[in-house]
C-alpha cells in the first residue's frame, strides 16, 4: 500500500459517544476490511500504525486495537511485534464468511472469486443429494419438501423469503447425507448461497424451480444417481446466472 492510499483511510464514519462505542468499532472493521477486500490493501502489504489509523479515522488506539483483532480473526491480517500490521495471503482468508461477503465493495467484479465459488458447490452438493437418497429419513424429506414449497409460494412476491428458503432446502439436503463431514460443511454452502445472492439480483424462475423439485424427488424415491445429476444441473444453471451477472 502506497502513502497515498494510507491518506485515503479518512472516512465519513459516526461521530463517536458513549452509547455507540460498539456501532462505532463495527464500522471502523468495515472501513478496513472492505479497503482489503476491494483492493487497496494487498496480501504482503503493511498496514499504517494503530497512531495513524486511530487519527485518519477519529477513533481510539483501543477501537483501532480491537478492529484489527476482528480483521486478525477472519484471517484478513496478521499482527507482529516487529514487523507490524501486515494483510495475509488470499488463501487465509476467509472468504465465505458472511462479514466478509457484506463487506466486499464489489462481488461481481472478483471472477475468481465466483469460479472458486462455483467448483467449491459442485464438488460438496451433488456428492449430499447422493448420499441423501440413499440414507434421508421421512423427517429429512419433509424437511426438504417445506423448504421447496415455501420457495414456490414466495417466488413470485417475496426475493428475500424465496432466498431464505433456498438455503434452507440445500441445508436439509446436506443434513440428510447423514456424513458428518459434509454436515460440518453446511455452513460454508449457506454462505457460498448468500454470496451468490449478492451476485444476482432476479428472482427464481420456474427453469430453477423445477430443477430443486427434480433434486427433491429424486431423493423421495431413493435414485441416488439421478439425485447426483438433478443437483449437478441445478449448479449448473446457478453457474450460468451468476456468469451473466458478471457480463452484464
Amino acid at each position: 500500500m502506497n502513502a497515498q492510499a494510507a491518506l485515503k483511510l479518512t472516512s465519513s464514519l459516526p461521530a463517536t459517544d458513549s452509547g455507540a462505542k460498539g456501532k462505532m468499532h463495527m464500522s471502523v472493521v468495515r472501513t478496513l476490511g472492505a479497503r482489503i477486500l476491494g483492493g487497496e490493501f494487498n496480501p504482503g502489504d503493511a498496514f499504517p500504525g494503530e497512531a495513524e489509523l486511530a487519527l485518519s479515522l477519529g477513533v481510539s488506539r483501543t477501537t483501532i486495537r480491537e478492529a484489527i483483532k476482528v480483521l486478525a480473526a477472519k484471517g484478513l491480517v496478521e499482527s507482529r511485534t516487529r514487523t507490524g500490521i501486515r494483510v495475509r495471503a488470499h488463501e487465509e482468508w476467509r472468504v465465505l464468511d458472511p462479514d466478509l461477503l457484506s463487506w466486499h465493495p464489489d462481488l461481481r467484479a472478483d471472477k475468481l472469486f465466483i469460479d472458486s465459488l462455483v467448483e467449491s458447490r459442485r464438488i460438496i452438493e451433488p456428492a449430499a443429494a447422493e448420499l441423501a437418497a440413499q440414507r434421508a429419513t421421512a423427517q429429512d424429506l419433509y424437511a426438504i419438501e417445506s423448504a421447496y414449497l415455501d420457495m414456490q409460494n414466495s417466488m413470485l412476491h417475496d426475493m428475500a423469503s424465496c432466498n431464505e428458503a433456498d438455503v434452507r432446502f440445500h441445508r436439509a439436503v446436506i443434513h440428510a447425507s447423514h456424513n458428518i463431514v459434509l454436515k460440518g460443511l453446511t455452513s460454508t454452502i449457506e454462505a457460498a448461497l448468500r454470496a451468490a445472492f449478492f451476485v444476482t439480483s432476479e428472482l427464481m424462475d420456474k427453469e430453477v424451480l423445477e430443477a430443486h423439485r427434480k433434486i427433491l424427488e429424486a431423493i423421495r424415491l431413493r435414485q441416488n444417481e439421478e439425485a447426483r445429476a438433478a443437483m449437478l444441473h441445478l449448479l449448473d444453471i446457478a453457474a450460468e446466472d451468476l456468469h451473466g451477472e458478471l457480463r452484464s
